[in-house]
């Protein structure tokens, strides 16, 4: 049986496991039967050492210095015996695996860093990180790519890298239902977000925009389920523009939660400066809830704008609200949306995705 090692950041047992942690789970425990996967990421602290989750052995590295360490235990332990290399490159930079392996490689780019740098970092390490990041990937002019957008294929194209050596296979459904819950069992207030608490989620932005909202729809409530380091700065944001009573932080919840928050929800707002798809936009999608985001990278593909939801020019912060204000109260667009985002997440197989994938894995060992 072929074997198959992953590289990547987070394993999806990690309480900050997001999207890319997904894709890889899904697509490969649908390949588990006909290959050895093998993941080396960081997994939940305290977790075991080995996790077989799905078909799949989660292999668990921890401490110090994390990205030099999983390299090492690759090359260590694994590199003589993988027959394919999967770099899964998250949202930063690539393993930069054409480094230390002759092995086949597939690069799973979810999206670029290019401006998220400066807002998460110094500006000095930012310039470093935005000028780099083009030479980075010239290491991966020769290798296979996997793009989750057409947003991120053209970002790739930009820095460089053949047209031809970029595929496009995005993600799937995660809940695929056979009815959209209708207006009548929504409140009709609420705004859901599911997001990272990080400055380039831009939920600040949401926020802002419920400020604006609220001077004609008092009674408009903001939910948002995700923890991260930027909580406290947004927590201040809310009371500093008066919305405090009407932004309620959920913290980390139940997938049991979160989806009730997708069906209770009127629309989610999903508010980020680029994404590299925007899985929580298909997951609400799924029960017939329309999007609100930016017109960016990533959002614009998942975001079928008047169609599944609406986009809104970045950063025009009175756009976001107009835009979210429009969803918010036309009964008959709504409701055309929700029909239209429940078909659109539906058209989203993670099946799919996983025989495009294999394929490509048989393509790159010469099968």
């Amino acid at each position: 049986m072929p074997r198959i090692v992953v590289l990547s950041r987070r394993n999806i047992t990690h309480p900050r496991a997001g999207g890319a942690a997904r894709y890889v789970h899904e697509i490969f425990r649908r390949l588990a039967n006909r290959y050895d996967v093998i993941v080396l990421s960081e997994g939940a602290p305290k977790s075991d050492p080995i996790l077989d989750i799905d078909g799949l052995r989660y292999v668990n590295a921890q401490g110090a210095l994390f990205r030099f360490r999983l390299v090492i235990e690759f090359v260590r332990k694994f590199a003589s015996k993988a027959d394919i290399l999967i770099d899964n490159a998250d949202v930063a930079i690539p393993w930069l695996s054409p480094l230390f392996t002759k092995k086949p490689i597939i690069t799973i780019v979810h999206q670029l860093v290019r401006e998220v740098f400066y807002e998460e970092l110094p500006n000095v390490i930012a310039s470093v990180g935005y000028f780099t990041e083009p030479a980075i990937y010239q290491l991966y002019s020769r290798a296979t790519i996997v793009a989750m957008s057409n947003s991120t294929a053209e970002g790739l194209r930009q820095l460089g890298i053949p047209a031809s050596r970029i595929r496009i296979i995005g993600p799937g459904c995660p809940y695929p239902a056979e009815d959209r819950i209708p207006l009548e069992l929504r409140s009709r207030n609420l705004i859901g977000c599911v997001s990272r608490l990080m400055r380039y989620k831009g939920v600040q932005f949401a926020i802002k925009a419920v400020s604006e909202l609220k001077k004609s729809f008092p009674d408009v409530r903001l939910q948002i389920a995700g923890s991260g380091p930027y909580e406290p700065e947004l927590r201040n944001l809310a009371r500093e523009f008066g919305v405090h009573s009407n932004v309620d932080f959920l913290g980390r919840v139940s997938e049991q939660r979160k989806l009730e928050l997708y069906r209770r929800s009127r629309a989610i707002v999903l508010s980020s400066i680029r994404e590299g798809y925007g899985l929580s936009v298909i997951e609400a999608n799924s029960f017939g809830t329309p999007a609100v985001g930016w017109n960016v990278p990533g959002l614009k593909d998942s975001i079928l704008n008047n169609t599944t939801g609406r986009l809104a020019h970045f950063p025009d912060d009175l756009d976001l609200s107009k835009q979210i204000y429009s969803v918010m109260t036309d009964d008959v667009t709504w409701n055309c949306m929700s029909e239209s985002a429940w078909q659109w997440a539906n058209s989203h197989s993670w099946d799919r995705s996983a025989e495009r994938f294999e394929d490509l894995i048989g393509s790159t060992l010469g099968r």
